[in-house]
């Protein structure tokens, strides 16, 4: 039995110091999550708090079919989206068709593929790519964030987020080609700054 099911088994037994572990163990990388979807430090906050009250309000609902790392994100996800579909009128679900037609497929451009590791991976670099990530559709921002920040399966992806795995795929290649386009628009452009100055 691991450490998550031991601290659910003892705070279904009335232990509630038990549930604030599992608050330590989680609330970081659920914040970081959060804000990651709303872009709200504050808003970010509210909602992890409300992930965790309904957690625990519906604790005894949780049947170990996935982990319970999935089912937290799960509501702490779901929770955002709410947020953002009664707050924002950024389009937080269109069927992939929709989505399909609003993005068509990129691929990698030659520049991009030619551009130094060293610079993808500098601080400046990273910067492009969250502010790139930041700026994606909220469906394509939630997926990469699970997979490729959080590090979900695909398949636990497509559970948190209540869709198959082929739509994780279909979601998750966009918003890298869109990232993808980003970088490499930057870079282009600050070759042609460069040499501007030499």
């Amino acid at each position: 039995m691991d450490q998550d099911t031991l601290c659910i088994n003892r705070t279904l037994q009335g232990d509630f110091s038990a549930f604030e572990e599992l608050v330590d163990k989680y609330q970081g990388r659920i914040y970081r999550h959060l804000r990651k979807i709303v872009r709200d430090d504050n808003q970010a906050e509210d909602l992890l708090q409300e992930t965790f009250f309904s957690a625990y309000k519906g604790l005894n609902s949780f049947t170990g079919a996935s982990s319970f790392s999935t089912w937290l994100f799960r509501i702490a996800t779901n929770a955002a989206l709410m947020f953002l579909r009664k707050n924002t009128h950024d389009h937080v679900e269109y069927d992939d068709e929709t989505a399909n037609q609003a993005h068509e497929m990129m691929t990698a451009s030659p520049e991009f593929i030619r551009t130094p590791l060293e610079m993808l991976l500098s601080m400046e670099g990273k910067k492009i790519v969250e502010d790139a990530i930041g700026d994606l559709p909220v469906i394509y921002r939630t997926v990469i964030a699970l997979r490729d920040m959080e590090g979900f399966s695909l398949e636990e992806t497509a559970d948190v987020l209540g869709i198959t795995v082929p739509a994780v795929k279909s979601r998750l290649h966009r918003a890298r080609n869109i990232v993808r386009e980003t970088l490499t628009a930057y870079y282009m452009e600050k070759d042609i700054s460069d040499s501007q100055r030499v």
